[in-house]
């Protein structure tokens, strides 16, 4: 049975129109801004850095969210832009969790032991391709090294095609609360297409058990302008979502980048979606999911209007990170394993991205970091405009001026007369000392940001994904 009728044919094309005209003006290359600066203009940082760094917080009282990447895939999903590695193997994971386990002792010892933790997020590839034992043994390090307060939030990103309900009750007995599920797409063919295919019946049963295990947040990750799919097709997969009732989704939209990711050439290039075509399924998604009962928050999430995140969007209180959008304002984040992104106190680091190399550092006693930032004050300014854009859609200048002082709208004066354009095309308006971004701006929130960027405006050419 599919979602009550909500036909949001109408709102959608209304919309639709006006984007159209838009398309071709605005499509172009921008980072995601996940960070500023966006990560291609970090520098080399070396292990002794990133040490005196985790020494020099060592005295710091803001609570910890803490990140681990969990690499491993059974098979390779044609899509996937992220950092994995494929093996149907354990061996591989045991060695590299030994690895993690290390790199977790190393940071602590730094940092102090028992430093708080607010949140605590399992990503990957696959985190539940590791054995139960091997999870077990993961997050009882933590909760070693680290004081999980009682009420943390406690994640893991699953794959359901390899996840059962006895692995949920587990997974819930060492304490995670959430669970982020890689849903993509429902329709078979799109499924046969990415090489990702999972019967719709098979997470409504894990969805059920989930709920009855007491699972008090679940996402579902869907993706857009994968080969196959239409506006009609992507409807019916909303409509079987909406029947699950997720708290949380998160709709981004598929970075065709087949020189960076050589496997994406196994998809039917030709059956993906022209740009027309896959604005409407965004569209179309869109409207489904607020009209309900979901909030659109920034670039391309939602979550039921109830939810903690819909009430910190509304209150102004959401941030961003590396790990998505967030309720847990004032934490640092901390991430380990293979390429993870660590931020705090304005400092930015990555670890190796080579599993052996990544073991091998480790495993020498150093902390694995291979690149990073320590940002100055104009990074600092321009890195809260870009906040202020993802999060709230608006830029407050008096704000920004009791932060940092100065006059930030005339430091920006090139930056508002660039805007221009973008104002007289409704994306944008100017009153005061608050630049908003508008209904149509929403869906350009990249190119808004890009604007302010003076790493991307003035650096070497950088390959990032297109905005529309």
């Amino acid at each position: 049975m599919l979602a009550p009728e909500h036909s949001p044919a109408g709102a959608a094309l209304d919309l639709g129109s006006r984007l159209h005209a838009l398309l071709a003006k605005y499509d172009a290359a921008a980072p995601r801004y996940t960070s500023y600066p966006p990560i291609p203009y970090w520098g080399p940082v070396d292990s002794d850095t990133v040490e005196a760094w985790l020494g020099e917080r060592r005295a710091s009282d803001a609570s910890l969210s803490l990140y681990t990447h969990i690499p491993f895939c059974e098979a390779r999903c044609h899509y996937c832009g992220c950092f994995v590695v494929i093996t149907p193997h354990q061996e591989p994971a045991e060695r590299y969790l030994a690895a993690v386990h290390r790199e977790m002792e190393l940071v602590a010892a730094r940092l102090g032991r028992g430093q708080r933790v607010r949140q605590y997020h399992l990503g990957g590839g696959t985190p539940n391709f590791i054995s139960p034992a091997a999870m077990e043994l993961l997050v009882a390090k933590a909760r070693d090294l680290f004081h999980f307060e009682a009420d943390a939030e406690i994640s893991i990103e699953v794959d359901p095609r390899h996840l059962s309900a006895e692995e949920l009750k587990h997974l819930r007995a060492l304490g995670f609360n959430r669970l982020s599920l890689g849903i993509q797409d429902f329709d078979e063919q799109v499924q046969a297409g990415v090489n990702r295919v999972q019967p719709y019946e098979h997470v409504a049963n894990l969805i059920a058990a989930a709920r009855a295990e007491g699972f008090r947040g679940i996402n579902f990750d869907l993706i857009y302008g994968l080969p196959h799919q239409t506006r009609e097709r992507f409807e019916r997969t909303v409509r079987r979502v909406l029947n699950l009732k997720p708290d949380r989704l998160a709709l981004y939209n598929f970075a065709y980048l087949p020189q960076a990711f050589p496997h994406q050439r196994k998809m039917d290039a030709e059956a993906l979606p022209d740009a027309e075509e896959k604005l409407a399924i965004f569209l179309t998604a869109r409207e489904l999911f607020t009209g309900n009962g979901y909030q659109a928050i920034g670039l391309d999430h939602f979550a039921r209007d109830e939810d903690e995140l819909a009430v910190a969007y509304r209150a102004g209180t959401m941030r961003r990170n590396f790990m998505g959008y967030t309720t847990q304002a004032g934490t640092d984040l901390l991430a380990f394993g293979l390429s993870g992104i660590s931020e705090f106190n304005g400092r930015y680091w990555q670890n190796e991205k080579k599993l052996v190399q990544y073991q091998r550092v480790v495993e020498s006693g150093r902390v694995p970091a291979i690149r990073g930032l320590l940002l100055d004050q104009e990074d600092l300014l321009r890195q809260a405009v870009v906040a202020g854009l993802f999060c709230q859609g608006v830029v407050d200048f008096a704000e920004l001026r009791e932060r940092f002082g100065g006059d930030p709208r005339a430091h920006f004066a090139d930056e508002l007369d660039a805007l221009e354009p973008l104002r007289e095309d409704g994306l944008v308006s100017l009153e005061g000392d608050r630049l908003t971004i508008g209904e149509l701006g929403q869906f350009f929130l990249r190119n808004v940001a890009v604007v302010f960027d003076n790493r991307t405006r003035k650096g070497a050419p950088v390959s990032f994904s297109r905005t529309v």
